[in-house]
């Protein structure tokens, strides 16, 4: 098989064989099927959380309906002391979420800032949002 013109030409001014040709062409065709693998994969939106859809869309259930006023910015939840059901009182956390967070700074360590709330998996940059106003860290005395 013939390479095309085009190739030809170009192994004439680089001065390459035929097989350096094509290889240079391979590893041009991967580095930019990477750069586009990278670029999709930034562009993609976490999915949501299934406690954090069943949370909002279950209307009167859950500790607000119970008479539990959650956080406010002004008595904001600490996230190294909150039980899971404290988690609970959170819009969009629900008790998968909330038992997620918990296992995470048992496991891990306590959490330092808020916005390391983002290693739990399920809660993505929009629930961070929500939740950095009414959270917040002490951290532990060593």
């Amino acid at each position: 098989m013939q390479p095309p013109r085009w190739l030809y030409r170009l192994q004439q001014r680089l001065s390459i064989t035929t097989h350096e040709g094509i290889a240079v062409l391979t590893l041009l065709g991967l580095f930019l099927l990477g750069l586009t693998v990278q670029h999709v994969r930034e562009q993609q939106t976490p999915p949501l959380a299934v406690d954090s859809v069943t949370a909002r869309s279950s209307e009167g259930e859950g500790p607000a309906s119970r008479g539990a006023a959650g956080p406010t910015p002004e008595s904001p939840l600490r996230l190294n002391e909150a039980t899971a059901e404290d988690l609970q009182a959170l819009d969009g956390i629900g008790p998968a979420l909330a038992g997620r967070i918990v296992e995470y700074r048992t496991t891990q360590r306590p959490f330092q800032r808020p916005a390391e709330l983002k290693r739990v998996q399920g809660i993505g940059p929009a629930t961070l949002n929500e939740l950095r106003p009414v959270v917040t860290v002490s951290v532990p005395d060593e």
